[in-house]
């Protein structure tokens, strides 16, 4: 093949991989793309406030990425994980969904002695247990033997968790 063939055949090709090459080394400070909602403005707002547990409460939210390693159980359905600090409890259910429940026992109010077992959370310290299907919901340290655990409402954006405890 003669040089003047070689370049043209070869050219186009050298082109595309030091286009391909120059996107991928783009600078990391470059700014994401602005959000398209007020929730995900909201996410990306709280992003950087993490600290390094995993989460950031403000007021009466609770934001958890949950790619963090003290989330890890959240990748299992039925993995839970109990957030002491933020005084809630966080039940994955099935292969999309997470549950948020305040991890207040309604008994007498310990929050640090949880399992789960059939579907129920069962509270260490005195062995009373409480359902997840939100029904009874039964309020923090109610001398309630039975009943449900208080549920709140959650919104999930891409790896991070929004919990509005109510």
């Amino acid at each position: 093949m003669k040089r003047r063939n070689f370049i043209q055949h070869l050219c186009p090709a050298l082109t595309i991989t030091q286009i391909a090459l120059l996107s991928s080394c783009q600078n990391e400070d470059e700014p994401v793309a602005p959000a398209t909602s007020a929730e995900e403005k909201e996410f990306q707002r709280v992003s950087a406030l993490f600290n390094t547990d995993g989460f950031f409460q403000e007021g009466k939210n609770v934001f958890v990425n949950l790619a963090h390693k003290n989330f890890s159980k959240l990748a299992d359905i039925s993995g839970f994980t109990n957030v002491i600090e933020a005084g809630i409890l966080l039940l994955k259910t099935d292969a999309t969904n997470i549950k948020a429940f305040d991890n207040c026992c309604p008994h007498q109010g310990a929050r640090g002695a949880w399992v789960l077992t059939n579907g129920r959370f069962k509270c260490q310290n005195h062995g009373n247990s409480y359902n997840t299907t939100e029904t009874n919901p039964v309020g923090c340290d109610s001398n309630s033997l039975s009943g449900g655990l208080v549920r709140y409402p959650v919104t999930l954006y891409k790896t991070y968790l929004k919990v509005v405890k109510a």
